[in-house]
């Protein structure tokens, strides 16, 4: 109950000033011991094993760094505002991503590449105006999720130790979860257990842009639940296709499709109904909605969580 202002207060301060680019970020430093676990699990165990093994270290040592910190008696909760304020991105997806519209509508077909390469995984260096467009609405999807609503979720239930085991997991599958020879075996702890952290999320922020589909100027968002359960179990990930496949439906815009993932061609499942295609318009749309249903989302947690706590 002591901490309980910190979570709403790191959004307020997440929403105005973004990632606190002026500051270390605790991203950085698990990267860092992801490398050198990586390092002695190829070594001693480049398996399944060595993949656990670097899991339960890592989350260990993130549990330790971030308790000794917030335990610091009468700095604590400056500690613990900070890695909760750090631990969220929706100012940067907000700010990244209205750059990256920008750049693909400048005209410049190498400016719009760059800006989305930046934001995604996949190989965007020949793609056109519109699979620009689409590739971007996907990762703003799906990204509401992962940086925004999961971490938030975790941080009101079991604060900033919580939020950051939460982040950790998700950097290493960003960085293991590759289903590749070099990764199928020792990515495999972190991509499982990230999906188990973020079920729940995934299925709060679908829930949570069709909420506020009205307020977005989309109109009553009535009779998409049904079409969403059914694309987002389309998808290889049990959790990335609920904000995508809830977002293609809202704005009657597809998702998936064609993909290109270090030189080879993937073909995802298409979510979503509709002939249009994403542009310009549609992406500040969809950019205003994800504060809209960030904020709204956000909120909604944080106070059913503290009548939870007040009451019990």
């Amino acid at each position: 109950m002591e901490y309980l202002w910190i979570p709403l207060a790191a959004l307020l301060i997440d929403v105005v000033f973004a990632d606190p680019a002026c500051l270390p970020h605790p991203v950085q430093l698990i990267g860092r011991m992801l490398n050198k676990l990586e390092k002695l699990a190829r070594k001693n165990f480049p398996n399944r094993v060595g993949g656990v093994l670097s899991l339960v270290i890592l989350l260990l040592l993130v549990f330790i760094i971030v308790s000794a910190f917030i335990d610091i008696p009468y700095l604590g909760w400056v500690f613990a505002l900070y890695f909760a304020w750090s631990g969220l991105a929706l100012g940067s997806l907000l700010n990244e991503g209205t750059k990256a519209v920008q750049a693909i509508a400048s005209g410049s077909l190498e400016r719009g590449r760059s800006a989305v390469s930046m934001l995604v995984s996949r190989d965007v260096s020949n793609a056109t105006q519109v699979e620009l467009y689409k590739t971007l609405a996907e990762t703003l999807s799906e990204n509401f999720n992962d940086g925004i609503i999961a971490p938030f979720f975790w941080l009101v239930l079991s604060g900033p130790v919580g939020l950051w085991l939460y982040k950790a997991t998700s950097t290493m599958d960003s960085m293991w979860g590759y289903k590749n020879e070099k990764w199928i075996d020792l990515g495999w702890a972190g991509a499982k257990f990230d999906d188990v952290l973020a079920y729940v999320p995934a299925r709060l922020s679908a829930m949570f842009l069709q909420w506020t589909a009205n307020l977005a100027g989309l109109g009553p968002a009535k009779g998409v639940w049904n079409s969403v359960v059914r694309d987002a179990e389309k998808m290889e990930s049990p959790n990335a296709g609920w904000p995508m496949a809830m977002a293609a439906h809202l704005y009657g815009r597809p998702m998936g499709g064609e993909a290109v993932y270090f030189g080879k061609v993937k073909e995802k499942p298409v979510l979503g109904v509709g002939d249009d295609v994403w542009n310009k318009h549609s992406l500040m749309q969809l950019i205003k909605h994800i504060r809209l249903a960030a904020i709204f989302g956000c909120g909604l947690l944080w106070l059913l969580v503290a009548l939870f706590r007040m009451l019990f």
